[in-house]
């Protein structure tokens, strides 16, 4: 299968650096990405917006990350399968909540890892692969 040569890329992330340091890494390998600090403004973008790939802090104010895939999987389920989680607490995540999803990425990150899933989980391919539970 041919892979394109751009996928857009959707990070939502509270923590400005941790967002600024994703964007970077993510344009450097050729996505165009957009960077959004809480879920409701996500939400907003998502309503019109067709992505690739959407990067979700689960620990966020206000509406977290569970709330934000609970919003896409009554409006748009497709999307589930192209969420990488990321989260300080990746022993949390029940395995139902890791199956709606492509992968978890546990924080702090290897940047290597989150480059080669980012890539997996933009692959239209990935819609019919079970999920997988953490690196690796």
């Amino acid at each position: 299968m041919e892979r394109r040569s751009s996928y857009r890329a959707l990070i939502v992330e509270d923590d400005g650096t941790i967002l600024k340091l994703v964007k970077i890494v993510l344009e450097r390998e050729k996505f165009a990405v957009e960077g959004v600090r809480n879920a409701a403004a996500a939400m907003e973008l998502l309503a019109s917006v067709a992505y690739d790939l959407l990067i979700v802090d689960l620990m966020m104010p206000e509406i977290g990350g569970e709330e934000l895939l609970g919003f896409l999987e009554l409006t748009q389920p497709k999307y589930l399968r192209r969420v990488v989680v990321t989260t300080a607490s990746p022993g949390r995540m029940s395995c139902e909540f890791l199956q709606r999803i492509c992968r978890l990425l546990a924080k702090p990150f290897d940047i290597n890892e989150l480059v080669l899933i980012a890539k997996e989980c933009a692959q239209p391919d990935v819609l019919s692969l079970p999920a997988a539970s953490g690196g690796l």
